[in-house]
């Protein structure tokens, strides 16, 4: 896979491999994130679409998020408060889909408080931008590159 061609370079410090995705890319973030300890410190931006919102509000979302027999275990905050204890930061435009920044909002507690057992409540981190749309703004990237400052050096 691409950690295993990642980690066999030998530019790269294998001890120091981060993740980031934007969009699809956050989905895949969080997605890969439980199963692939290799990834150090992980940042999804303006994506976390849970089955609540996508059947309330009918949001045709890509097919990745589908996850056939998962509903019954939990919804998608679930999967990405796996990642505890590693780091995670989401984050979040108010104006991405508004409709469903509940849902957002109720996932983010969800992830905390999977962190919160896991004894890492201090690494995960969440932002979400009034007015923001579904975009990586200047605030967000600032937030996205202190976090691999943080856990990569």
């Amino acid at each position: 896979d691409l950690i295993d061609y990642l980690v066999s370079r030998p530019e790269v410090k294998k001890g120091r491999i981060g993740c980031y995705g934007h969009s699809m890319g956050s989905t895949h973030t969080w997605l890969v994130g439980p199963w692939e300890p290799r990834l150090i410190a992980l940042v999804g931006n303006c994506c976390l679409p849970t089955y609540e919102a996508i059947a309330r509000e009918r949001l045709l979302h890509c097919f990745p998020n589908f996850i056939p027999g998962l509903q019954q275990y939990g919804d998608t905050p679930d999967i990405a408060g796996l990642i505890a204890p590693r780091p995670l930061h989401l984050n979040f435009g108010t104006e991405d889909t508004p409709e469903a920044m509940d849902t957002v909002r109720k996932g983010v507690k969800t992830i905390e408080q999977a962190y919160a057992a896991a004894g890492a409540a201090d690494r995960f981190t969440h932002f979400i931008e009034e007015g923001a749309g579904h975009v990586l703004s200047p605030e967000m990237w600032k937030r996205t590159k202190a976090v691999f400052a943080r856990y990569l050096q």
